[in-house]
Protein backbone atom coordinates (compact mmCIF):
# COMPACT_ATOMS: atom_id res chain seq x y z
CA UNK A 1 0.00 0.00 0.00
CA UNK A 2 1.24 3.46 -0.86
CA UNK A 3 2.21 5.50 2.24
CA UNK A 4 -0.11 8.21 0.96
CA UNK A 5 -3.15 5.94 1.23
CA UNK A 6 -2.54 4.97 4.88
CA UNK A 7 -3.80 8.29 6.35
CA UNK A 8 -6.88 8.05 4.12
CA UNK A 9 -7.55 4.52 5.34
CA UNK A 10 -7.15 5.57 8.98
CA UNK A 11 -9.50 8.52 8.45
CA UNK A 12 -12.12 6.29 6.85
CA UNK A 13 -11.85 3.93 9.81
CA UNK A 14 -12.27 6.79 12.27
CA UNK A 15 -15.38 7.93 10.41
CA UNK A 16 -16.83 4.41 10.40
CA UNK A 17 -16.54 4.09 6.64
CA UNK A 18 -13.97 1.30 6.72
CA UNK A 19 -13.51 -1.92 8.67
CA UNK A 20 -11.38 -2.04 11.81
CA UNK A 21 -11.18 -5.80 12.35
CA UNK A 22 -8.07 -7.42 13.83
CA UNK A 23 -6.32 -10.75 13.38
CA UNK A 24 -8.01 -13.34 15.63
CA UNK A 25 -5.76 -16.38 15.18
CA UNK A 26 -2.03 -16.78 14.66
CA UNK A 27 -1.53 -19.31 11.87
CA UNK A 28 1.33 -20.36 9.68
CA UNK A 29 0.89 -18.46 6.41
CA UNK A 30 1.46 -19.36 2.78
CA UNK A 31 1.09 -16.99 -0.17
CA UNK A 32 0.27 -17.93 -3.74
CA UNK A 33 -1.35 -16.01 -6.57
CA UNK A 34 -1.96 -12.98 -4.36
CA UNK A 35 -3.87 -14.96 -1.70
CA UNK A 36 -2.90 -15.88 1.86
CA UNK A 37 -3.93 -19.18 3.48
CA UNK A 38 -2.60 -21.61 6.08
CA UNK A 39 -0.74 -24.67 4.77
CA UNK A 40 -1.70 -26.67 7.89
CA UNK A 41 -3.89 -29.56 6.76
CA UNK A 42 -3.54 -28.75 3.05
CA UNK A 43 -2.17 -31.65 0.98
CA UNK A 44 -2.77 -33.76 -2.13
CA UNK A 45 -6.11 -34.94 -0.74
CA UNK A 46 -7.42 -31.42 -0.23
CA UNK A 47 -10.36 -30.10 -2.24
CA UNK A 48 -10.12 -26.46 -3.34
CA UNK A 49 -13.00 -24.48 -4.85
CA UNK A 50 -11.89 -21.37 -6.72
CA UNK A 51 -14.85 -19.07 -7.46
CA UNK A 52 -14.09 -16.29 -9.89
CA UNK A 53 -10.99 -16.89 -12.02
CA UNK A 54 -11.29 -15.07 -15.37
CA UNK A 55 -7.78 -14.71 -16.83
CA UNK A 56 -5.90 -14.99 -13.52
CA UNK A 57 -5.27 -18.64 -12.63
CA UNK A 58 -2.11 -18.04 -10.56
CA UNK A 59 -3.84 -19.10 -7.34
CA UNK A 60 -5.19 -22.30 -8.88
CA UNK A 61 -1.83 -23.20 -10.40
CA UNK A 62 -0.03 -22.35 -7.16
CA UNK A 63 -2.23 -24.67 -5.12
CA UNK A 64 -1.52 -27.52 -7.52
CA UNK A 65 2.19 -26.82 -7.92
CA UNK A 66 2.82 -26.55 -4.17
CA UNK A 67 0.33 -29.00 -2.68
CA UNK A 68 -1.01 -31.14 -5.57
CA UNK A 69 -4.54 -30.19 -4.46
CA UNK A 70 -7.68 -30.98 -6.42
CA UNK A 71 -8.79 -27.57 -7.70
CA UNK A 72 -12.29 -26.93 -9.04
CA UNK A 73 -12.50 -23.53 -10.75
CA UNK A 74 -15.75 -21.76 -11.61
CA UNK A 75 -16.44 -18.82 -13.88
CA UNK A 76 -19.60 -18.09 -15.86
CA UNK A 77 -18.01 -15.68 -18.32
CA UNK A 78 -18.86 -16.73 -21.90
CA UNK A 79 -15.79 -18.09 -23.65
CA UNK A 80 -13.91 -18.69 -20.41
CA UNK A 81 -13.67 -22.48 -20.73
CA UNK A 82 -12.03 -22.21 -24.14
CA UNK A 83 -9.63 -19.57 -22.85
CA UNK A 84 -8.59 -21.41 -19.71
CA UNK A 85 -8.24 -24.69 -21.62
CA UNK A 86 -5.84 -23.00 -24.01
CA UNK A 87 -3.74 -21.46 -21.22
CA UNK A 88 -3.64 -23.99 -18.40
CA UNK A 89 -4.02 -27.72 -18.00
CA UNK A 90 -3.35 -30.14 -15.14
CA UNK A 91 -4.80 -33.50 -14.05
CA UNK A 92 -5.69 -31.86 -10.72
CA UNK A 93 -7.48 -28.91 -12.34
CA UNK A 94 -11.11 -28.89 -13.45
CA UNK A 95 -12.85 -25.85 -14.92
CA UNK A 96 -16.59 -25.28 -14.99
CA UNK A 97 -18.51 -22.82 -17.23
CA UNK A 98 -20.87 -21.50 -14.58
CA UNK A 99 -20.85 -19.46 -11.40
CA UNK A 100 -21.70 -20.41 -7.84
CA UNK A 101 -24.50 -18.34 -6.37
CA UNK A 102 -28.15 -18.32 -5.34
CA UNK A 103 -31.38 -17.21 -6.98
CA UNK A 104 -30.95 -13.72 -5.53
CA UNK A 105 -27.30 -13.46 -6.59
CA UNK A 106 -26.12 -11.06 -9.24
CA UNK A 107 -23.17 -12.47 -11.17
CA UNK A 108 -20.50 -10.16 -12.50
CA UNK A 109 -19.33 -10.33 -16.07
CA UNK A 110 -15.80 -10.11 -17.39
CA UNK A 111 -16.24 -8.65 -20.88
CA UNK A 112 -12.75 -9.73 -21.90
CA UNK A 113 -14.12 -13.16 -22.77
CA UNK A 114 -17.68 -12.31 -23.75
CA UNK A 115 -18.68 -13.69 -27.13
CA UNK A 116 -22.31 -14.74 -26.90
CA UNK A 117 -24.79 -15.70 -24.23
CA UNK A 118 -24.19 -19.14 -22.73
CA UNK A 119 -27.06 -21.59 -22.42
CA UNK A 120 -28.04 -22.81 -18.97
CA UNK A 121 -31.18 -23.75 -17.08
CA UNK A 122 -30.38 -21.63 -14.03
CA UNK A 123 -29.58 -17.97 -14.56
CA UNK A 124 -29.13 -14.84 -12.47
CA UNK A 125 -28.95 -11.20 -13.60
CA UNK A 126 -25.62 -9.60 -14.35
CA UNK A 127 -24.30 -7.02 -11.95
CA UNK A 128 -22.23 -4.08 -13.06
CA UNK A 129 -19.89 -3.35 -10.14
CA UNK A 130 -19.22 0.15 -11.42
CA UNK A 131 -22.80 1.38 -11.86
CA UNK A 132 -24.71 -0.95 -9.54
CA UNK A 133 -27.15 -1.76 -12.33
CA UNK A 134 -28.60 -5.16 -13.14
CA UNK A 135 -28.99 -5.87 -16.83
CA UNK A 136 -29.46 -8.72 -19.29
CA UNK A 137 -28.29 -11.13 -20.53
CA UNK A 138 -28.17 -13.44 -17.52
CA UNK A 139 -25.35 -15.81 -16.66
CA UNK A 140 -25.46 -19.45 -15.53
CA UNK A 141 -25.21 -20.21 -11.82
CA UNK A 142 -25.65 -23.14 -9.44
CA UNK A 143 -25.79 -23.39 -5.66
CA UNK A 144 -22.71 -24.59 -3.83
CA UNK A 145 -24.48 -27.63 -2.38
CA UNK A 146 -25.74 -28.63 -5.85
CA UNK A 147 -22.25 -28.44 -7.33
CA UNK A 148 -20.72 -30.40 -4.46
CA UNK A 149 -23.32 -33.14 -4.96
CA UNK A 150 -22.65 -33.25 -8.71
CA UNK A 151 -18.87 -33.41 -8.24
CA UNK A 152 -19.11 -35.91 -5.40
CA UNK A 153 -17.47 -34.03 -2.51
CA UNK A 154 -18.96 -33.53 0.94
CA UNK A 155 -16.56 -30.90 2.29
CA UNK A 156 -14.26 -28.15 1.03
CA UNK A 157 -10.78 -27.66 2.44
CA UNK A 158 -10.26 -24.23 0.93
CA UNK A 159 -12.85 -21.97 -0.69
CA UNK A 160 -11.78 -18.82 -2.52
CA UNK A 161 -14.45 -16.21 -3.24
CA UNK A 162 -13.49 -13.53 -5.76
CA UNK A 163 -17.00 -12.94 -7.07
CA UNK A 164 -17.98 -9.44 -6.01
CA UNK A 165 -21.24 -8.92 -4.13
CA UNK A 166 -22.32 -12.52 -4.77
CA UNK A 167 -19.86 -13.56 -2.05
CA UNK A 168 -22.33 -12.44 0.61
CA UNK A 169 -25.00 -14.78 -0.75
CA UNK A 170 -22.56 -17.68 -0.93
CA UNK A 171 -21.44 -17.09 2.66
CA UNK A 172 -25.07 -17.10 3.80
CA UNK A 173 -25.65 -20.32 1.87
CA UNK A 174 -22.63 -21.99 3.50
CA UNK A 175 -23.70 -21.04 7.00
CA UNK A 176 -27.39 -21.80 6.54
CA UNK A 177 -26.74 -25.15 4.84
CA UNK A 178 -23.96 -26.20 7.21
CA UNK A 179 -21.54 -26.90 4.36
CA UNK A 180 -18.17 -27.91 5.89
CA UNK A 181 -15.51 -25.41 4.78
CA UNK A 182 -12.12 -25.47 6.50
CA UNK A 183 -10.58 -22.25 5.14
CA UNK A 184 -12.37 -19.35 3.49
CA UNK A 185 -10.66 -16.63 1.44
CA UNK A 186 -12.87 -13.67 0.50
CA UNK A 187 -12.68 -10.36 -1.29
CA UNK A 188 -15.39 -8.16 0.23
CA UNK A 189 -16.89 -5.48 -1.99
CA UNK A 190 -18.22 -2.86 0.42
CA UNK A 191 -16.64 -0.13 -1.69
CA UNK A 192 -19.06 -0.90 -4.54
CA UNK A 193 -21.83 1.63 -5.05
CA UNK A 194 -24.67 -0.60 -3.88
CA UNK A 195 -22.84 -2.55 -1.13
CA UNK A 196 -22.85 -0.77 2.24
CA UNK A 197 -20.12 -1.50 4.76
CA UNK A 198 -22.82 -2.84 7.09
CA UNK A 199 -23.23 -5.78 4.73
CA UNK A 200 -19.61 -6.79 5.24
CA UNK A 201 -19.85 -6.25 9.00
CA UNK A 202 -22.90 -8.51 9.08
CA UNK A 203 -21.07 -11.23 7.12
CA UNK A 204 -18.09 -10.99 9.46
CA UNK A 205 -20.34 -11.34 12.50
CA UNK A 206 -22.07 -14.40 11.03
CA UNK A 207 -18.75 -16.06 10.23
CA UNK A 208 -17.44 -15.38 13.72
CA UNK A 209 -20.55 -16.86 15.31
CA UNK A 210 -20.07 -19.98 13.17
CA UNK A 211 -16.50 -20.50 14.41
CA UNK A 212 -14.50 -18.83 11.64
CA UNK A 213 -11.53 -16.78 12.81
CA UNK A 214 -9.64 -14.12 10.85
CA UNK A 215 -5.96 -14.97 10.39
CA UNK A 216 -5.04 -12.50 7.67
CA UNK A 217 -6.36 -9.14 6.44
CA UNK A 218 -5.20 -7.43 3.27
CA UNK A 219 -3.74 -3.93 3.53
CA UNK A 220 -6.87 -2.30 2.14
CA UNK A 221 -9.27 -4.30 4.35
CA UNK A 222 -10.88 -6.01 1.36
CA UNK A 223 -9.24 -9.42 1.24
CA UNK A 224 -9.79 -11.60 4.33
CA UNK A 225 -8.60 -15.11 5.21
CA UNK A 226 -10.63 -17.20 7.66
CA UNK A 227 -10.05 -20.57 9.24
CA UNK A 228 -12.57 -22.70 11.08
CA UNK A 229 -11.24 -22.84 14.62
CA UNK A 230 -12.61 -26.29 15.51
CA UNK A 231 -11.17 -27.79 12.31
CA UNK A 232 -7.80 -26.07 12.56
CA UNK A 233 -6.74 -27.02 16.09
CA UNK A 234 -6.74 -30.82 15.61
CA UNK A 235 -4.80 -30.41 12.35
CA UNK A 236 -2.33 -28.07 14.03
CA UNK A 237 -1.76 -30.50 16.91
CA UNK A 238 -1.27 -33.32 14.44
CA UNK A 239 1.30 -31.28 12.48
CA UNK A 240 3.39 -30.91 15.64
CA UNK A 241 3.87 -34.68 15.70
CA UNK A 242 5.43 -34.77 12.25
CA UNK A 243 9.20 -35.35 12.16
Amino acid sequence: MSPYTIPILRLRQMLGRELTNKIEMDCELFRTGGWIFSPIGINSSSVVFSLGVAHDFRFDKGMIDNFACHVHAFDATPGWIDWISAHYSSPEFRAYPYAIGTEKSAIQRNTQFETKESSASARVPLFDKFTGNNHAPAMPAKSLSTVMSEIGVDSIDLLKLDIGAVAYDVIDDILESGIPVYQLLVVFSHTAKNVPIEKTKEALAKLSAAGYRIFHIGERYRKFSFIHEESYRPLFNESLKLP
